[in-house]
């Protein structure tokens, strides 16, 4: 029950970061090309490589030395900011519509750079999220 409600909240707070950033996208970045998208898909990654690096190093300590308290952290980390905030927060079924959308309306261009920008950004992000992580450790 405790990770349902972990994905739940973390999901609730994802969809209303992915609502807020596509608010703002359009406001101060102009409705030209889906920028709420490309941003959520981008930071999302970084932060899934960030929660994979810590995830990676957690589960390679011995099961004997992970605390009742750790052991919660995980389980946070896990259920709550990758399976729900992220889950919820990037939105690879609105950036296929997106691209579909932009193809279908005639801007074969805009759609080609929505699959290239989101594909090369949200891969580097989820490298410098790692990179990150293992530079501070």
């Amino acid at each position: 029950m405790r990770d349902i409600v972990f994905v739940a909240v973390g999901g609730s707070v994802g969809a209303l970061a992915r609502y807020g950033v596509g608010l703002a996208a359009a406001k101060f970045l102009g409705r030209g090309f889906p920028w709420g998208t490309l941003l959520v898909n981008v930071a999302g990654c970084f932060v899934m490589g960030i929660v994979m690096e810590l995830m990676l190093d957690l589960e390679a300590r011995s099961p004997d030395s992970i605390s009742p308290s750790l052991r919660l952290q995980m389980a946070i980390w896990r259920q709550g900011v990758a399976i729900g905030f992220l889950g919820a927060l990037t939105t690879f079924s609105t950036f296929g519509a997106d691209t579909l959308r932009e193809l279908e309306g005639g801007r074969p261009l805009i759609s080609l750079t929505n699959v290239v920008a989101n594909l090369a950004l949200s891969l580097a992000a989820v490298w410098f999220g790692v990179a990150l992580m293992r530079a501070i450790d």
